[in-house]
């Protein structure tokens, strides 16, 4: 569609819809997955409105009662699930229901066939050290040692969210995400930094850099001028993990190396780099717990709390590349120590604290075990995908994640662990909510925004990113999956500038909140760990069959 007509449609639908932001009792708006649905999708549109509505709505020749009304949630009074799952004809269609009338979906088996180069351009941006998209280099003199200041070539990466430092603790799980998502160019270049991390048996580096990058001036990674000790500009902090809580103001809890090591073991063991693999997994066994980034000026940081899970993947990839039944056994003795997913069905967890969210060394490990541990590991998934369902089933998006800062990271893990299971197991059961989950990240929440920046276009999606190279670069990072929204004390508590207009005013509620401003960054800053595991979700649902292998 031109953008001449794009913009003639949604003027007309604004007309019909009245999806002005400012304050109006009357009004209703119909929530739908802005970027569309495969045919044999579950689709499943949401009317909310602040008064009653009966009838019908029609999807093209498609006609359906309105059904039940599910009651109040977040800043609607009414809310109606309009199932249209049996239209599977490929084509474009608008959803009306009286005078209310969607913005325009789409219907096909190519539906999502243009959202994993947009996400992999986002990584690209991102990168550190050589920039493909800039053509610009950047901090070439990564990094020194903050104990010995020993000189290191810890060049490349990618830069994490919106500010210029790099966590390995998303590092390595962006390489192995990566890879197993088929992106290989873009995992080899994550993967060249991981392998130079652990230079000596004894060593890993947890982040290079740290928050002093958030002092002025404000500048693009190509001019960074932090200070890190040695002069603007110049080397940046490299700090190690040390299996003993770090900082030098502000303290992490850092009691081990386990869930680094291993997790860095197993994305080079995905990338056949045996040898580092196999001394990092060593090192992981022999330093139990976490590792955590490092804070410096202000006293937040990733406090990841689970390590059992990344013991279990690095030896089920090792197992993959030796097929040494040591590491098979070993990696069915720590699937068992990390069992279910312990933040599913949580209201509430902390920043990073069960990261990756989803185990994905269940999925990987299943292939190679005996059929009762494959039932083992498949009620592991299952576990904590019926916590989560019996927490959606609760409000009419089916929402059943924790809207903790990050949220956008737990509702894809959600339906990456339910597409995962059905692999796994042949069961079905939860592939609606993971299509429910899907659909709340491309638009068909609360706010009718998809939270991957300008994905499918800057009209219906993030576009005021909390990112330098919107505030000071004219460049739009096309493809980050943003924060998402978070409950409001949450985002009250991170607020630090003022969000002035509140386009969105109209949708916020107690149940949370989110701000397309560039200064809300609990909200609105776009994340690496998140969008690569956006690029697998997508990766994996483009392995169900397609409308023609249905009856």
């Amino acid at each position: 569609m031109s953008k001449a007509v794009w913009g003639l449609t949604l003027s007309l639908v604004a007309v019909v819809v009245s999806p002005t932001w400012a304050d109006d009792p009357d009004g209703a708006w119909i929530r739908v997955n802005h970027v569309g649905y495969k045919c044999r999708d579950m689709k499943i549109a949401i009317l909310s409105s602040d008064r009653p509505h009966t009838g019908r709505f029609t999807v093209g020749e498609f006609s359906h009662e309105l059904g039940v009304d599910q009651g109040a949630w977040g800043p609607f009074a009414h809310n109606y699930r309009l199932d249209f799952t049996a239209l599977k004809k490929p084509g474009r269609y608008h959803i009306r229901a009286g005078d209310v009338v969607s913005p325009e979906i789409r219907i096909g088996d190519d539906t999502y066939e243009q959202v994993p180069a947009k996400l992999l351009y986002f990584m690209q941006l991102q990168r550190c050290g050589d920039n493909p998209i800039t053509g610009k280099k950047c901090h070439q003199q990564d990094a020194r040692d903050t104990e010995t200041e020993q000189r290191l070539d810890l060049v490349g990466g990618w830069h994490d969210a919106g500010d210029r430092l790099k966590h390995m603790i998303t590092t390595s799980y962006c390489v192995a995400a990566l890879k197993l998502a088929g992106a290989n160019e873009e995992a080899a270049w994550g993967a060249d930094l991981v392998r130079r991390l652990h230079p000596d048996a004894e060593t890993l580096y947890v982040q290079i850099g740290d928050d002093r990058d958030h002092l002025p001036p404000e500048t693009l990674w190509h001019d960074d001028q932090s200070d890190y000790g040695w002069g603007p500009g110049g080397a940046r902090s490299a700090w190690r993990a040390t299996g003993a809580p770090e900082g030098p103001r502000y303290k992490n809890k850092s009691d081990g190396l386990a869930s680094l090591a291993g997790r860095c073991a197993a994305a080079l063991a995905l990338h056949g780099q045996l040898e580092p693999a196999q001394s990092l997994y060593k090192l992981a066994l022999a330093h139990p717990g976490c590792a955590m980034s490092v804070p410096v000026r202000a006293p937040y940081y990733y406090g990841e709390s689970t390590y059992h899970d990344d013991l279990q993947w690095a030896a089920t990839e090792l197992y993959h590349v030796t097929k040494d039944a040591r590491y098979l056994k070993e990696a069915v003795t720590h699937a068992r120590r990390a069992g279910a997913s312990k933040w599913m069905g949580k209201e509430r967890h902390g920043h990073y604290e069960f990261f990756p969210y989803v185990n994905l060394a269940h999925w990987r490990l299943h292939q190679f075990v005996e059929p009762d541990v494959q039932k083992e590991l498949e009620a592991f998934y299952r576990q904590g995908l019926e916590r989560v369902r019996e927490r959606a089933v609760q409000n009419p998006y089916r929402l059943g994640t924790p809207l903790v800062w990050c949220s956008t990271n737990d509702v894809i893990a959600l339906a990456t662990q339910a597409l995962l299971y059905e692999q796994m197991s042949g069961d079905q059961t939860y592939r609606e909510l993971a299509t429910e989950a899907r659909d709340w990240i491309f638009g068909r929440n609360p706010w009718g925004m998809s939270f991957v920046i300008g994905v499918p276009s800057t009209e219906v999606a993030a576009s005021k990113p909390h990112h330098m190279f919107y505030k000071l670069g004219d460049r739009l990072p096309v493809g980050g999956l943003v924060d998402g929204p978070v409950y409001k004390d949450i985002n009250d508590s991170l607020k630090f500038a003022d969000f002035g207009e509140d386009r969105l005013a109209r949708f916020q509620s107690d149940v949370a909140v989110y701000h397309d401003v560039f200064e809300d960054f609990s909200t609105n800053e776009p994340i690496i760990d998140g969008t690569v595991s956006l690029l697998l979700l997508v990766h994996l649902w483009e392995e169900i069959p397609p409308c023609a292998a249905q009856p």
